[in-house]
């Protein structure tokens, strides 16, 4: 009774108020429901286990109010109801493990699930919810991980190693400074760029293998659209050396990816400039419309049917990614040159170089530019001079970088989305 008090007292004397409580406390029932409904969903008929949809939330409610109770007694209380959380889940493994089921994977989601409650009530809402997302995942896609796990090799494991190298080790120590005559030249934006090409051909390798090819590719053209579609091109013309029998689904892809381009610059200068991105509605629009519908084609375009065993190698590649890196480098310097020389009244120029490299920078620089000296259709020109400029950077990369079947697709879908930019922007100039 004295315990119900103490509850009762802290609730009316508690800093945060009861809406706050009540609101943690329904994050914390729906995150329990979730892994109890894909832990019932996967459950046998016939089988006992410790929780359920039921258990569940109940777990992540005690690790919620336990974390409550501890924050005004003391954490000895936290440490102690775990501990005896901990006993029961221990005699229940034992229990099933004498009866056959042994493993692991339920006793864990328990002890998770009691720390994602207590985790809502000191405030990391966002880390608990991404926590029980990714739980769920693993959860769900037991037997694709499985079958995944049973496809990696030697030279798997040695390109994961790679990779944390060159994202966990060598990035951190790169100065994130600019060095040379232009002030331009960071050693790890540079790196950024062979850390995403080597992301996406990874993430895209992993994808093909969970879900297939075709699927891998289209989601990996989306979400490499979103991110930077020069990455992703590059990537996938270094994909179809290794896997040249996916060259057409690769090409495909690239398109898709450099046609999600236009509407996420378009979202950018929206964002900073309303009158700026109305004043892009209609080309941009043209653009993405024709993109999206020649990749549609290509994608359809009715061939032999793939082979079941697509015989797939790691696409990581260090030298590839660090040759691109280079040259992302170099146009950068050239970019930077080329403004400082013409200045504002070359804003054309700059643009063209500018297009060879980085949408995102010259897209803020004439935000930055449209508020302060030049006018709006001046600076609708020039971004549109970078579309075109970076779609024939794209479709070059493609074509020279990737195998000769993805060059006969590239070329394809890559030109009439250029000759329309040139042909817009020859009926603003002449």
């Amino acid at each position: 009774m004295g315990l119900f008090m103490l509850l009762f007292q802290q609730l009316i004397s508690s800093e945060e108020n009861i809406p706050m409580l009540w609101y943690k406390l329904a994050i914390v029932i729906l995150i329990g429901m979730l892994v109890g409904i894909e832990r019932e969903r996967g459950k046998k008929p016939s089988s006992k286990t410790f929780a359920g949809v039921r258990t569940y939330p109940l777990i992540s409610i005690l690790g919620f109010i336990t974390a409550f109770i501890a924050s005004f007694t003391t954490y000895i209380v936290y440490a102690s109801v775990f501990f005896i959380f901990g006993l029961l889940v221990i005699i229940s493994y034992y229990f099933s493990s004498r009866s056959g089921g042994i493993g692991g994977t339920s006793e864990i989601t328990h002890f998770i699930v009691y720390l994602l409650g207590s985790l809502v009530y000191w405030n990391y809402v966002l880390l608990a919810g991404a926590i029980a997302v990714v739980v769920v995942a693993f959860l769900t896609f037991k037997s694709e991980f499985r079958a995944l796990a049973g496809k990696v090799e030697n030279e798997d494991i040695f390109a994961a190693i790679k990779f944390a190298i060159i994202t966990i080790i060598i990035l951190p120590l790169l100065p994130d400074q600019t060095y040379g005559p232009f002030d331009v030249l960071n050693p790890r934006k540079i790196w950024y760029m062979v850390v995403l090409i080597s992301t996406i051909s990874f993430v895209g390798f992993i994808l093909f293998k969970l879900i297939g090819a075709n699927k891998g590719i289209f989601l990996l053209s989306v979400l490499g659209g979103i991110a930077s579609s020069t990455a992703t091109t590059t990537s996938f013309a270094g994909q179809s050396k290794n896997m040249p029998h996916l060259s057409r689904n690769l090409a495909a892809g690239s398109l898709l990816a450099s046609s999600i381009m236009f509407p996420r610059i378009w979202i950018i200068l929206a964002v900073l400039n309303i009158d700026f991105a109305n004043n892009l509605i209609i080309p941009v629009a043209v653009f993405t419309v024709i993109g999206l519908i020649i990749s549609r084609i290509i994608w359809s375009r009715k061939e032999s049917a793939l082979p079941h065993d697509l015989g797939l190698q790691n696409p990581f590649r260090v030298m590839f990614a660090i040759k691109f890196g280079v040259l992302f480098g170099i146009i950068l310097f050239v970019s930077a040159a080329a403004n400082f020389y013409f200045g504002h009244e070359g804003i054309y120029y700059t643009s063209f170089f500018a297009g060879l490299a980085d949408l995102d920078a010259i897209a803020l620089s004439l935000v930055d530019m449209v508020e302060k000296t030049i006018p709006v259709n001046v600076a609708s020109n020039a971004i549109i001079i970078a579309f075109g400029m970076n779609t024939f950077v794209k479709g070059l990369i493609a074509s020279t970088m990737g195998t000769k079947e993805m060059r006969k697709y590239a070329v394809w879908g890559f030109t009439p989305v250029l000759l329309i930019t040139i042909a817009y922007l020859l009926f603003v100039f002449i």
